[in-house]
């Protein structure tokens, strides 16, 4: 019967983890994109990476100056997006 709750606790102890790993990587990615949206001049808040409203108006806003639907997620499509545009932009800026 111990082994079972010790069991039990294991796992809910690597369950545990493991969200909390996937939610400081989930908040790492939102703080680079706030990075890379305030660079392209999308973005004037703090990096913070949660998904508030001003960084989903600065996904918004990035999405129609790119021609895409405006969802305000930061989903693999908007990330490329935006990843090929802050590229463009460091080409022409040491272009000058």
């Amino acid at each position: 019967m111990k082994r079972k709750y010790i069991s039990i606790a294991l796992c809910l102890v690597f369950t545990f983890s493991v969200v909390s790993i996937a939610f400081s990587m989930q908040q790492s990615v939102i703080m680079d994109y706030q990075k890379k949206l305030k660079t392209l001049g999308y973005y004037s808040g703090e990096y913070h990476g949660k998904l508030d409203e001003a960084t989903i108006a600065a996904i918004k806003a990035c999405q129609k100056a790119c021609a895409m639907k405006e969802t305000g997620k930061l989903d693999k499509g908007t990330c490329k997006v935006i990843d090929k545009v802050l590229k463009e932009k460091e080409v022409k800026e040491k272009a000058k």
